[in-house]
């Protein structure tokens, strides 16, 4: 173990610190230089004290990070299966917008969202595009919903159903069933159905006040579902038909007239363009005038008032691709896409869709990696000053290495090899005990009841994941600290004078 250590300190400082150009003359050279690192380091104390504080540093990096990865992970995999997609199409906005709309703060005024244009072109560019595997529209609101005998906010999500259902697979459907295309409903979860003390069938309210007027629709509860993972901001969501949020939220709803087929006699009615030519010739009279019977079919009418694939009405698109590792790589061909056409939208990931939720576990992911940071910053002044202590109490070793030929470029590679060699076997004993203490964190099995630490860890068991790059950078890290901390002492140490220094002048 040790000729392998040896071996491997040989080779990582023959690339950092030497040039060979004597195979045999450099060998000898680097053989004395590993064995004064290794006498220095084992005779002194310290060394072992700065090895270990830097590996406890690498292990709380490592171990962090592995408890992130895993919940970002778990996070995004209940968020893209539950409400956000892979890719979410939004307006570009003064602010921000999730799919909860402007969460930016407002006083007595309800934030109207813009909608989505050109709809249709923006559709059709997306249903044709290899990447997309498939996609749904929604229209997002806020407001109160009443039952008999509660009141709470919501969020509106006005989407086509069974579109949606296909689309989010984490939704399961546990009693009734979604309305159709075209109907009149709404879905909740069974938490929410719970807290509203309703069942399938009930009658609920939705209302919006502004000012002196307000808006309320009557919308039947048609099915109960419930997630595969409990997060409270799923619990805040009312899946609804669209044309309801339109109305509540006094959205205009347009249509694109190619895609309704009416019959010759309504369209020759709406073709009537110029009605003073028409009743030109008329004369007043006090009867009244028999004209021919025009006959609308239902299907004509429904495709009016509630064929949701007409409107071109909408806030978002959710988008899932058909390859999760080119979510990246998509984004930006959709937002170069955007920019050629000169559409006013954007193309983001899950985070963005989601909004404030996944934006606080960014936040506390990255204060806990800076805390860690901080830690490691002071291990590299203590670092610093135990080696600083190191070379004062060689001074006359050093001294006398100078006095029978040893040069400042000697000196120097040889604090160096030291500094490294400790930073070297810290980083890699950090990352064994941080591998370590993640294995022991999943076999603990630590499970949570409280749902904010459930929805902050993306389940309520909490697990790690370590990942290469999480290895990599921890140990990188550790690498980075001692070739920093190796300079002061170094200064020191080039600056003893021979003579002095074997008098044990300091």
């Amino acid at each position: 173990m040790i000729h392998l250590i040896s071996s491997i300190v040989e080779f990582f400082c023959s690339c950092i610190f030497f040039q060979l150009n004597y195979a045999g003359f450099f060998s000898i050279i680097l053989n004395m230089l590993l064995y004064l690192a290794f006498k220095n380091i084992i005779s002194k104390k310290s060394s072992f004290v700065i090895i270990l504080f830097i590996a406890f540093a690498v292990m709380m990096l490592v171990v962090t990070n592995a408890v992130f990865d895993s919940t970002e992970q778990g996070v995004q995999e209940t968020f893209v299966s539950s409400f956000t997609g892979d890719i979410l199409i939004r307006p570009q906005y003064k602010s921000p917008l999730s799919l909860f709309g402007d969460e930016t703060p407002v006083t007595g005024k309800l934030t109207e969202l813009p909608n989505l244009v050109p709809y249709d072109e923006i559709h059709a560019y997306l249903a044709e595009n290899p990447l997309i595997a498939d996609l749904v529209p929604q229209v997002s609101g806020i407001s109160q919903l009443s039952s008999d005998s509660e009141d709470q906010k919501c969020y509106m999500f006005g989407v086509p159903a069974l579109k949606y259902l296909d689309l989010m697979k984490s939704v399961k459907i546990i009693e009734g069933s979604p309305w159709k295309d075209g109907e009149k409903g709404i879905m909740l979860s069974k938490k929410y159905a719970e807290n509203m003390n309703v069942k399938i069938g009930d009658t609920l309210q939705f209302a919006i006040s502004e000012g002196f007027s307000s808006r309320i629709r009557a919308v039947p509860l048609t099915a109960i579902y419930e997630y595969s993972v409990e997060n409270t901001i799923l619990d805040k969501i009312v899946l609804t038909n669209p044309e309801t949020v339109r109305a509540i939220m006094d959205m205009a709803d347009l249509s694109s007239a190619e895609k309704i087929e009416l019959s010759e006699n309504v369209e020759d009615m709406l073709n009537a363009s110029d009605l003073d030519d028409l009743f030109s010739e008329a004369e007043d009279v006090s009867g009244g005038v028999l004209t021919e019977e025009v006959v609308i079919s239902q299907e004509e009418l429904q495709a009016f008032q509630n064929s949701y694939t007409d409107s071109s009405s909408w806030n978002f698109i959710i988008c899932q691709v058909k390859d999760p590792k080119k979510v990246k790589q998509t984004i930006k061909l959709l937002n170069r896409t955007f920019a050629k056409n000169d559409w006013p939208c954007e193309a983001v990931n899950w985070r963005s869709s989601a909004g404030s939720t996944a934006f606080y576990l960014f936040i506390l992911r990255l204060i806990l990696n800076i805390g860690i940071i901080i830690i490691l910053g002071a291990g590299f002044i203590v670092v610093n000053n135990t080696l600083v202590i190191n070379v004062l109490d060689r001074i006359r070793e050093i001294g006398t290495m100078r006095a029978i030929g040893a040069n400042k470029r000697y000196i120097t590679r040889e604090c160096a090899a030291e500094t490294m060699i400790m930073a070297f076997a810290a980083g890699i004993l950090g990352c064994l005990l941080g591998l370590f203490a993640s294995f022991l964190v999943n076999q603990i099995h630590v499970t949570f009841s409280n749902a904010f630490l459930v929805q902050l860890f993306g389940g309520s068991v909490l697990s790690t994941s370590v990942t290469c790059t999480n290895l990599c950078g921890a140990f990188s890290l550790s690498l980075f600290i001692g070739a920093i901390a190796w300079i002061y002492p170094l200064i020191n140490a080039i600056r003893v004078n021979p003579v002095q220094a074997m008098q044990g002048v300091k």
